[in-house]
């Protein structure tokens, strides 16, 4: 792979110390980063050991996985140790937590870091009771309690309902959960960061010895990096980091419901003293027409992004307007404007939006034993290829059926012991491959599965149907589960598509902005950073190389659309 090195990136690549780079959609960052890295790893373990090395962190696998494959591309080898490519919380859980957790005094030497850490809610410590003299649980389930940096416990970070209960009761409350965890060892990530700022706070130790190993760190998707996690990269500049990198957009950060502070992120950009601050502000990937759309959301005192896309299109953006009783023909409508055999999206705002298309996923387990629902999700991964994370649910499956008589953290422990059981993983490979189908009804899924678990692993095992679940044995349990993989288009919500590309894409809007709707009304100019449904927009148009469509309901007057977007081609059908 060929990096075409720019005026614009090489003042990148060239940056060291204390940098922020801002880049703009289509610009090329990951690349840009994963060409810095084939010098940087060089540089690195020969200013300081052959045990030091770059730590390029993001915040999904994705994003992390795709910078490796980009170095790999780049300079045909893979980066491997000293050097690392992770995601910030398994950074953080590998590096501080799990190693130091012991320095913190709890029972537990060393904790298990929980995806989620719902078994609390089965959980009873107290019957500590709200205003209505109903227990507390009830109305604020443990599984959610959150500690926040001054060590105050919230909800959800959350506001507390002052009907339901007074803030000293419910700090006693969430401090007997959360002592529970910490003393017994079951943390989930936010937990983890926590504990790990407490960490290194009270032990600079573990700081500097960090920083030996990892002399250079670059934070990729910084947008998204919640305040916690910044005040852990402070403390380690502190203990002597020098080399530090954030990179991202602040204008794609969709996890605000996962702390993401994309105003930290703009306020390190704008501390010119402190940062080497950096933009890249030209586009590879869409026209200029597709790109003044979203530019709109930019704040005005930032370069306006340029389009530098071998595809310049000709193509005006279109509004299609649509009867929301009638989506077929929208999308009918819309394939008439563009090439079918070129990738492209149908965008909505959430979940709960893929319910205009009939993608409505029940919530409701329909059977008593939880393992059911296990085998579910590892037949759905294995079918859209997700092989890893089919085989790590059918880890927990085996541990279920084989140590029934474990506790929770000894199951969790023993799921660990088994991942390098390469025969095991055939094993399970095999069993899954085999499967019964779940393009069956609900009610035969559940008889033929309990008679192939019987039959490999000999084992005698109930996956009876719940009272409720039997509403649906009838159905077929692949579209009751999972009911998006019948669509006859590809639809997805717009927290699924950042990062990627498409030819095109058509974005859904509602009549109004009411709770999580998305409306005509919302691309109006920020006063400062754009609001999350305008950031939301923003990564929706940006996916598109060459033809951006925005879908209205019928009820929407054309001279509103005209105020909004100006001169615009309006499609009625």
């Amino acid at each position: 792979m060929n990096f075409e090195l720019t005026t614009e990136n090489e003042n990148y690549i060239k940056s060291r110390g204390k940098v922020i780079l801002n880049a703009c959609p289509g610009s090329g960052k990951t690349t840009a980063i994963a060409y810095k890295l084939t010098t940087l790893t060089t540089e690195c373990t020969n200013h300081f050991s052959n045990y030091s090395g770059v730590a390029c962190l993001s915040f999904t696998n994705v994003a992390k996985d795709e910078i490796s494959d980009k170095f790999e591309s780049i300079s045909s080898r893979r980066l491997i140790y000293p050097h690392l490519t992770s995601t910030i919380d398994s950074f953080i859980n590998k590096y501080i937590t799990l190693p130091f957790y012991y320095l913190l005094g709890f029972k537990s030497k060393r904790p298990t870091i929980l995806n989620t850490v719902d078994f609390l809610d089965n959980l009873n410590l107290e019957w500590i009771r709200n205003k209505q003299n109903r227990p507390l649980k009830y109305s604020y389930p443990p599984k959610d309690l959150k500690i926040e940096i001054d060590g105050s416990y919230s909800w959800k970070g959350k506001k507390l309902n002052t009907a339901i209960i007074d803030n000293n009761t419910f700090q006693g409350y969430a401090k007997k959960y959360k002592n529970w965890q910490f003393e017994n060892g079951y943390i989930d990530n936010n937990d983890s960061t926590y504990l790990a700022l407490k960490l290194l706070m009270n032990f600079p130790q573990i700081g500097n010895s960090l920083v030996q190993r990892f002399p250079y760190i670059i934070i990729d998707e910084a947008q998204d990096t919640s305040e916690l996690q910044y005040m852990i990269f402070e403390e380690l500049i502190k203990c002597g980091l020098s080399n530090i990198e954030y990179i991202g957009d602040p204008y794609q950060s969709l996890y605000e419901f996962r702390e993401a502070r994309p105003d930290l992120f703009i306020k390190k950009y704008e501390d010119t003293t402190t940062w080497n601050t950096i933009e890249l502000a030209t586009c590879r990937r869409s026209s200029q027409k597709i790109i003044n759309l979203y530019d709109t959301f930019r704040r005005s005192s930032e370069k306006p992004i340029s389009s530098i896309c071998k595809h310049e299109s000709d193509f005006p953006i279109k509004i299609i307007k649509y009867d929301e009783n009638n989506l077929d023909a929208l999308v009918s409508e819309y394939t008439k404007h563009i090439d079918v055999t070129l990738p492209y999206q149908i965008l909505v705002r959430g979940s709960s939006h893929l319910e205009m298309f009939g993608v409505k996923q029940t919530q409701e387990n329909p059977w008593k034993n939880a393992i059911s629902r296990d085998l579910v999700l590892a037949s759905y991964n294995y079918e859209v290829g997700k092989i890893k994370d089919c085989i790590n649910t059918l880890r927990k499956v085996y541990v279920q059926l084989h140590y029934p008589e474990k506790d929770y953290k000894e199951k969790l422990e023993k799921e660990k012991d088994l991942r390098e059981d390469f025969n095991l993983n055939i094993k399970l490979y095999d069993f899954i491959k085999n499967c019964p189908s779940t393009d069956d009804t609900l009610e035969a899924w559940t008889s033929n599965t309990t008679a192939y678990i019987n039959d490999q692993f000999a084992i005698d095992i109930d996956l009876e149907l719940k009272k409720k679940g039997k509403v649906y044995s009838s159905q077929n349990l692949r579209i009751l589960m999972y009911p998006e993989t019948v669509l006859q288009y590809p639809v997805s919500t717009i927290h699924k598509v950042k990062g990627m590309t498409f030819n095109s894409i058509l974005l859904i809007l509602s009549d109004n902005s009411s709770g999580e709707k998305l409306s005509i009304s919302d691309f109006t100019k920020p006063l400062n950073l754009p609001n999350e449904k305008q950031r939301m927009i923003y990564v929706a148009l940006s996916r598109p190389e060459t033809f951006a469509c925005i879908a209205v309901p019928n009820k929407i007057d054309n001279k509103e659309i005209i105020d909004m977007f100006g001169v615009i081609e309006i499609i009625e059908f």
